[in-house]
């Protein structure tokens, strides 16, 4: 499950349409507005032409429930239902709602059927969200029995919900003996929301943006944190949940969405007849959480968070500053999409407003946490300002914000910018992806939330023309604009953020004066009644729960054969092509592999970086603005970036690679490729200044990921203490590479890295260890000759007799690495040595990790002990890995990793269980994928139809007595290495095989 801050994906500028008053649908159904379908009536039809859809909207008769249908010829159909949540108190009610209803219902009162569910269908996406002000439960499958499966699952969780309060208290929070056998160990505060939330707000950046969203708008909803303080969390009760549920989980205060080819009525029928068909309306509980607009002030107001120091970066550069107005209505949708479209000329880009006065002088490190248009809430908002500051940069900060605003209404905006954002919108309407309907329902749904209309927010051709006739008859629009929402505008917030020396040590007394006053006014029968409770909640995770109740599908429900994707191999001035025909709607997808594992091990610790600057730093002809102009112009830029890539047939043997990546509308290509001719011909590093920008944006950047991609980090951190590959990659991408682009941020003379980027680009912008691919439709010879143009332009000659570079395994004795980081919560990995793909073993691995995720860790390690997650994977590098994620036991956490081998075989496992798991590694392996991306197996890794059929017999053939094998084989393996990142922990017994790096120290 997942708890959304105020910026639930990107902008729905990729819709559009024309309204008409009937249409039929792809299943030959016609609906008329006014037409009643069992029980709903049709209130609004509307094709939208661009992607091949017609949008429904419908309303329930009794209940007054909404409905939302886009019938596509999409295979990945999804379904959702919300709810308008608006808490007022920072209790975290809504999160832990939405983690408690799904923990058993009336006709599955299993504990957990949401969890079990992922192992009981071929869903591709399954979750459940929470957001300042609406909660909502979706999930995409291309199966249509696994579909009413699971909308009978989410359905009945959401309007029958079990709420224990054992559950409640598993998920939300309680007061528990630290070791439940123990009476005498001390109580604690435990719960899964309540320590995901410590987590979050051990996340500076989490900080801010929590905060500027409560200040900015402070009267009503998101004046709180609807996830929860985690101060606050323990103030609410069991009752209070319940009370909420019922009142607000109501069919009239719902939203319901659905999306893709199967059929509409089948979906209205069965939501209907099972859940709808006897509610009666309530209008109040719409009236009730309606989120009205926010006063505007008659002055600006100011506002100073504190927040924790931060190892990874300077200790003069940890403070921000960022400048916020209040916007538009979210419901007035033309205004919305044309203050989306200033946003972008005012932050994106080098050519940008904001970017060119605040990012290049270098002030900061980058733009601040909160910068951005934020357009998911009733009030839309705009703020910009930078991290990475001297608390004595601040008044210079705010007068350059002044002097922005007033030299853009003086001087306009260039009209090349605006058409390239409007090019940018173009070709994401014709960019198809996998999830397009998931997309789709993040885009609509804050609109819809507040009864805007969202058929009109998908009209994006009529905005665009709306928009272009008001710049074509007002020239200064968008400056008036800027007058409005920026210069004179009153409800102005600046809000700044410095670190404390004692914030870690206030929270600590914060957390135990909360304990404390929970616990005075215990009597000794109020604690043996926590004792018990603890006991008792233990035993209802340890027993054997009865799942016959959950449907599910099975193993034969699954094709037994690969897709086969058509390819044309060619080989075009020497150099391999892979051409991939597909149905890509008008754009052509281009992507290179260049060998670098010729590179001398100091280039190769740069080659990162190099990635992240080499398209834009600028060209010999053209400086970084010129160029960056025409990229946006004719493409959807171009991506340079490092890859290690592991031999599927070969233990420790990868390809070192540089990966370039782009895609433009077909009428570009010529464009497209003349531009990565320059970038190859021209390509240069001396702009000191730029590249200084580039280093500090990259820096700041790394140093702000740990905290949310903590796992990852120690994933790769205890891997790399068993597997050489992974050691390279935690080289190029794990916390070391974070400490030494700290390093380089911090040098006053950066021309020695600028002349060894210089020396990559020089032996590795050729031809020579390259192989490249077009996806295209079949007919557009257009591309295969830009391509050819660019080959033939270009140095080298294509020599590469062995991709693959085999690397000796290193004996470390450090098997043990504990990065401690001043967090609140932990995030632990176990690796082991596992198999390559090809390996016998590889596939009973890969089903008992799924297996001990599901059975084993999950219970273990979130259930009982309250981390927000933990599982078992197996990588294509051949490590095996379990981890945990925002955890408060770590030493309990590596106690349950180093008990999985004996937990398996003291497991009695059944055949159901391990048909389980098969589907669950299917849902990986069978998820739908998008044109663009159909051949990248192949292009990528050498995994041809052959190796990915027989990884799926593999798979199918899978028996139990293979896993116990494995078991014993692999889990038992004395060579392992352990990660642990997060806050000093004397009770984790440092032996001689731990290394401690306090990053506090260096």
């Amino acid at each position: 499950m997942l708890r959304l801050s105020k910026t639930l994906n990107k902008h729905r500028a990729n819709i559009r349409g024309l309204s008409i008053l009937k249409t039929k649908t792809s299943n030959d159904t016609t609906f008329e507005v006014g037409q009643v379908v069992e029980g709903f009536i049709v209130k609004e039809v509307r094709p939208v032409t661009d992607f091949q859809l017609t949008a429904l909207r419908l309303e329930h008769q009794k209940s007054g429930a909404d409905y939302l249908h886009i019938d596509r010829n999409d295979t990945n159909n999804v379904f959702s239902v919300a709810f308008r949540t608006t808490p007022k108190q920072s209790n975290g009610l809504p999160h832990i709602l939405e983690h408690t209803t799904l923990c058993g219902s009336k006709k599955f009162p299993c504990r957990d059927p949401f969890f079990k569910m992922l192992n009981r269908s071929m869903a591709n996406f399954m979750n459940a969200m929470t957001a300042p002000d609406y909660t909502f439960y979706p999930f995409c499958t291309e199966n249509q029995s696994d579909y009413y499966n699971l909308m009978s699952v989410y359905l009945d969780a959401v309007f029958n919900p079990m709420l224990r309060e054992s559950d409640f208290r598993q998920e939300g929070w309680r007061l528990e003996h630290k070791d439940v056998d123990d009476k005498s160990s001390p109580i604690e505060i435990k719960g899964v929301v309540y320590n995901e939330m410590k987590g979050v707000y051990s996340d500076n950046q989490q900080i801010y943006n929590e905060h500027f969203l409560n200040y900015i708008l402070p009267s009503n909803t998101y004046g709180i944190n609807s996830g929860g303080d985690p101060n606050v969390i323990p103030s609410l009760t069991h009752s209070d949940l319940v009370a909420f549920h019922r009142r607000y989980y109501h069919p009239s205060n719902s939203r319901f969405y659905s999306y893709g080819n199967f059929n509409l009525e089948n979906h209205l029928r069965f939501l209907n007849d099972a859940f709808l068909k006897n509610c009666s309306a309530d209008p109040s509980i719409k009236d009730e959480t309606k989120v009205p607009n926010e006063k505007r002030w008659a002055t600006s107001k100011r506002a100073h968070v504190a927040c924790r120091e931060d190892p990874m970066v300077p200790k003069d550069k940890q403070s921000s500053l960022s400048i916020g107005t209040l916007w538009s209505d979210i419901t007035n949708t033309q205004e919305t999409f044309e203050l989306a479209i200033l946003s972008r000329l005012l932050l994106n880009g080098p050519n940008a407003k904001f970017y060119k006065s605040l990012i290049e002088p270098n002030i900061g490190t980058d733009f601040s946490a909160a910068t951005g248009f934020t357009d998911q809430t009733r009030d839309t908002f705009f703020a910009v300002g930078l991290q990475g500051l001297n608390t004595s940069d601040f008044e210079r900060v705010e007068s350059i914000y002044e002097d922005t605003i007033k030299s853009a209404i003086k001087e306009g905006f260039d009209n090349r910018d605006i058409d390239n954002i409007l090019h940018s919108v173009e070709l994401s309407m014709r960019h198809q992806t996998s999830n397009f309907g998931l997309q789709l329902l993040y885009g609509t749904l804050p609109i819809w939330n507040h009864d805007g209309n969202i058929l009109d927010s998908m009209c994006v051709s009529e905005k665009i023309d709306e928009f272009k006739k008001k710049i074509s008859n007002k020239p200064n629009y968008l400056q008036s604009l800027v007058d409005k929402y920026l210069l004179n505008n009153n409800h102005k917030l600046i809000m700044t953020m410095s670190p404390e020396n004692n914030f870690e040590e206030l929270r600590k007394e914060n957390e135990e004066k909360l304990l404390k006053e929970k616990l005075t006014p215990l009597s000794d029968a109020d604690k043996e009644n926590i004792y018990q409770q603890g006991l008792e909640l233990r035993k209802q995770q340890d027993a054997i729960q009865d799942v016959t109740c959950l449907p599910s599908l099975s193993i034969n429900d699954l094709k037994k054969t690969t897709d086969s994707v058509p390819l044309i191999r060619e080989n075009i001035d020497n150099t391999p092509v892979f051409i991939f025909p597909q149905p890509t709607n008008q754009v052509t997808y281009f992507r290179s592999l260049i060998n670098t594992s010729h590179l001398s091990d100091d280039l190769k610790t740069l080659i990162p970086l190099f990635c992240n600057v080499v398209t834009r730093m600028g060209t010999k002809s053209m400086d970084f603005r010129q160029f960056d102009q025409l990229v946006r112009k004719s493409t959807g830029g171009l991506q340079v970036s490092q890859s290690i890539i592991d031999s599927p047939r070969n233990l420790f043997n990868m390809k070192e690679s540089v990966i370039l990546n782009s895609h433009c509308l077909d009428k570009n290509v010529d464009e497209m490729f003349d531009l990565w001719k320059q970038l190859f011909t021209q390509v240069t590093f001396e702009d000191e200044n730029r590249f200084k920008t580039l280093v500090q944006e990259e820096a700041s950047s790394l140093a702000n990921s740990i905290s949310g991609s903590g796992h990852m980090y120690a994933m790769l951190c205890a891997t790399a203490g068993i597997n050489p590959i992974d050691a390279q990659r935690e080289t190029y991408g794990g916390l070391q590479y974070i400490s030494t682009m700290k390093k380089i941020a911090q040098i006053d003379d950066l021309k020695p890295i600028m002349k060894k980027l210089e020396k990559i680009s020089e032996i590795i912008l050729n031809k020579n260890t390259m192989k490249c691919s077009l996806t295209i439709v079949d007919n557009n010879s257009t591309a295969v000759k830009g391509l050819e143009s660019f080959l033939n332009t270009i140095a080298g000659n294509w020599d590469l007799s062995n991709e693959y570079n085999k690397i000796d395994k290193q004996d470390n004795n450090v098997k043990c690495f504990h990065h401690v980081l001043p967090f609140s919560v932990n995030y632990c990995a176990k690796a082991l040595p596992g198999v390559h793909y090809a390996h016998k073993d590889f596939a009973p691995l890969k089903v008992l990790c799924k297996y001990m995720s599901s059975k084993y860790l999950l219970p273990t390690v979130r259930e009982k002990n309250g981390a927000y997650g933990s599982g078992a994977s197996l990588s294509m590098s051949g490590s095996i890995q379990m981890f945990s994620y925002r955890d408060p036991k770590p030493i309990e956490t590596f106690e349950a990793f180093d008990g999985a081998c004996n937990w398996v075989n003291n497991k009695k496992i059944t055949i159901e269980e391990l048909n389980e798991a098969k589907l669950a590694i299917f849902q990986g392996i069978d998820h739908p994928v998008a044109p663009m991306s159909k051949g990248n197996a192949l292009f990528f890794n050498d995994m041809d139809q052959q190796i990915r059929q027989e990884h799926r017999n593999q798979i199918m053939n899978v028996k139990i007595d293979d896993i116990l094998n494995v078991a014993n084989l692999y889990f038992s393996n004395t060579n392992f290495a352990k990660a642990l990142i997060g806050p000093a922990n004397n009770g984790i017994n440092l032996g001689t095989n731990w290394n401690v790096t306090n990053h506090e120290d260096l």
